[in-house]
């Protein structure tokens, strides 16, 4: 566990790459990491959501404390309203048919893609990521969740279509086999049917001799007599 003290927004940007579970964030105000309550809001649910704690000088806030562990509580519950008045607004403005949506930021896939894959290797602090993009953190990181989402998909597209053609290969090669079985059999019928036309000629020829000799003897005993 270790205390990450923040003295500007750079630096709690920072911090949060290395942030784990029973970390501490420390800063002398609020305003040192963020410029708005909606930052504080976000920064604060950043903070909860890798387990760690905040900690406010000016402000006498402490999640480490008795007092302060319902601190991260409240700026969950006031992102939760805050983000039902965006819904109710735009709602409101749907149904007069002014809302637009927001205009999302250009961001190229491609360099996208590149750079996330850059951050992943070790290559790239986030930081140096967003930098590279030209994001904020909110915009990057729900651009980096939504592209996990997008290779998620592409992978279980990817397994359904390898099962797809494996099944295909097993049903052409069981398709493959049974004419092979069929000429298989009908090989062995030709064999049968020349072995019994063999034999039958034999049997005929034997008869045929038979009844040769047969009449040969009887021609001889009449001679005798």
């Amino acid at each position: 566990m270790k205390l990450l003290h923040c003295a500007d927004r750079e630096a709690f940007i920072a911090a949060l790459e290395t942030l784990g579970r029973g970390d501490c964030i420390e800063t002398d105000r609020f305003s040192d990491i963020a410029s708005s309550a909606a930052e504080l809001l976000t920064a604060a649910e950043q903070i909860s959501a890798r387990g760690a704690d905040f900690a406010s000088l000016h402000e006498g806030i402490d999640t480490r404390s008795e007092q302060g562990k319902g601190f991260f509580a409240l700026c969950g519950a006031l992102q939760a309203l805050e983000r039902e008045h965006r819904r109710a607004g735009i709602a409101r403005a749907r149904e007069e048919g002014k809302y637009k949506g927001r205009k999302p930021i250009a961001v190229d896939e491609q360099q996208f893609d590149a750079v996330v894959a850059r951050w992943q290797d070790g290559a790239l602090s986030a930081r140096q990521a967003m930098a590279e993009l030209g994001l904020k953190p909110n915009t990057f990181y729900r651009r980096f969740k939504d592209w996990e989402n997008r290779q998620a998909k592409d992978e279980k597209q990817a397994a359904k279509e390898r099962k797809k053609r494996v099944r295909a290969e097993v049903k052409e090669a069981k398709r493959a086999e049974e004419p092979l079985r069929a000429r298989d059999v009908e090989k062995e019928l030709r064999r049968s049917r020349r072995r019994a036309e063999t034999q039958h000629e034999e049997t005929v020829k034997q008869l045929q001799k038979d009844v040769r000799a047969e009449a040969k003897e009887q021609k001889k005993q009449r001679r005798d007599e």
